[in-house]
């Protein structure tokens, strides 16, 4: 009975139920056939009487018959309709209900192989399939909400990390553009510096070409005293040969006596000219000679002073050369220091946009871990299966 189809059993019923009323139209037709041959007969109305009266006890119990077939059918159809039908709808319901309730772990037991065995083998593979997908969800929301801590976790030092790098680097950024200033503020000073080394080496240039022309000149004066001395010296001479002249020209005015005497007043005064002139001349060549000697002096002191001065001039270039390139150099490095300053600006705001990026990691984090606590809590009222559990019965 168990095995029985629920259209099998429908069909029985109608059949059943067809039967019947065939029985029933066919004792009612057979009792008019009867009556209609009892009066197709004739015979007097007592005799008809009587056969009526036993086709209507025959029918009479032909119809209690009927009925009480009807009576036993239907209880043996609603016995089965209860048994193959109801009671395991019932139980179905049973098993949806706990089901519902969270119970994936029931052992389905099938009570036949008819539809309704094949609707608990459907129920029995769908708890199966329910208590293996919440077992996996189960796994899966533990491994989400542990991972989602460690992100969390993560993501919170992480920010704390970027904030503090954030920090770091504004403070960089600060120290920069005060390095940058600095910077900026030396490149000009060097700059001004080497204009101002410039401005030296010129004048020292300058310089070394005035005194390289007092050197010409003091030479020149030298020769010029050396030929004042020769010029004296010639004069000297004059002096010396016109004294001897007037020595002679009075010993001849001696020896004409009286005719001579102003001869040798005028040779006395020409000898006294010489006299005087040799001895102007003999002041002047020392005048010459102190001069020549502080000429040569001054010459010598010029001529270091020269060497002094084109040493100064060398050295004042090679500072110049050194100040441009230190100007060069600081304009370089203040050129650097602004790239720095930009890259170190850029990477602020990189960092910046990475700790905002971070903090909505971590709120989303956070929002992970609380939607993994409720797919792990929703989860936990599922009680699942190990095994597969099926009873034929």
């Amino acid at each position: 009975m168990q095995n029985l189809t629920v259209r099998l059993s429908w069909i029985l019923v109608l059949l059943t139920f067809s039967v019947l009323v065939l029985l029933a139209c066919g004792a009612g037709f057979y009792a008019l056939q009867q009556g209609a041959h009892i009066v197709a007969n004739g015979g007097d109305a007592a005799a008809q009487q009587a056969a009526f009266a036993d086709i209507a006890q025959w029918l009479r119990w032909a119809l209690l018959a009927l009925v009480l077939l009807t009576v036993v059918t239907v209880i043996v159809v609603m016995w089965g309709v209860a048994a193959n039908v109801l009671r395991p709808l019932d139980n179905l319901v049973g098993y949806f209900e706990r089901m519902a309730q969270g119970d994936l772990s029931q052992s389905v037991h099938v009570p036949g192989n008819n539809e309704i065995g094949r609707l608990y083998l459907a129920l029995a593979d769908m708890q199966a399939s329910l208590s293996h997908t919440v077992g996996e969800v189960r796994e899966s929301g533990a491994s989400i909400y542990d991972r989602s801590q460690h992100i969390a976790s993560g993501n919170n030092d992480l920010s704390a990390r970027t904030e503090q790098q954030a920090s770091s680097l504004e403070e960089t950024a600060s120290s920069m553009e005060q390095l940058s200033s600095t910077v900026s503020h030396n490149a000009d000073n060097a700059r001004q510096a080497s204009q101002l080394a410039g401005d030296a080496t010129f004048t020292a240039r300058r310089s070394g070409e005035e005194v390289g022309e007092i050197v010409t000149t003091m030479e020149e004066i030298s020769q010029s005293s050396h030929q004042v001395g020769d010029i004296i010296t010639v004069i000297d001479n004059i002096a010396f040969q016109t004294n001897i002249l007037a020595l002679n020209a009075s010993v001849e005015a001696a020896r004409a006596g009286e005719h001579g005497k102003g001869f040798a007043v005028v040779a006395q005064e020409v000898r006294s000219l010489a006299g005087r002139s040799a001895d102007a001349a003999k002041e002047i060549r020392h005048l010459i000679n102190q001069s020549l000697s502080k000429v040569d002096a001054g010459t010598e002191r010029v001529n270091q002073a020269g060497k002094t001065m084109h040493t100064l001039v060398e050295a004042v270039e090679r500072v110049s050369d050194i100040m441009d390139e230190i100007a060069a150099a600081s304009e370089e490095q203040s050129n650097g220091i602004v790239q720095v300053n930009q890259a170190v600006t850029q990477m602020d705001q990189v960092v910046q946009q990475n700790a905002e990026l971070v903090q909505q990691a971590a709120h989303s984090a956070n929002e992970l871990e609380k939607e993994a606590a409720r797919l792990r809590d929703a989860v936990e009222r599922f009680t699942i299966q190990t095994e597969h559990h099926l009873k034929l019965t």
